[in-house]
């Protein structure tokens, strides 16, 4: 019998034809779940990074709301 828990990518011996099914089985979940994986790690952004990124909103955001308040509207 294949072992469930073994280390993705590493090479399986059938004993019999009745293991094939099972072990394709296991090779589409290895690439259905490396395709994620590497889903997950090319949208990933360090925490120190996003921190930067969302200051720098902020303060964009903070000036446009004083620009928008010091401009008075001519009457």
């Amino acid at each position: 019998m294949l072992d469930k828990h073994r280390q993705a990518g590493t090479r399986m011996v059938l004993a019999g034809p009745e293991e094939l099914e099972f072990a394709l089985r296991l090779f589409r979940d290895d690439s259905l779940m490396a395709k994620s994986e590497a889903r997950r790690k090319k949208y990933f952004v360090p925490p120190s990074a996003r921190r930067k990124i969302k200051s720098i909103a902020a303060r964009k955001r903070a000036a446009r709301a004083r620009r928008k308040r010091s401009v008075t509207p001519p009457s």
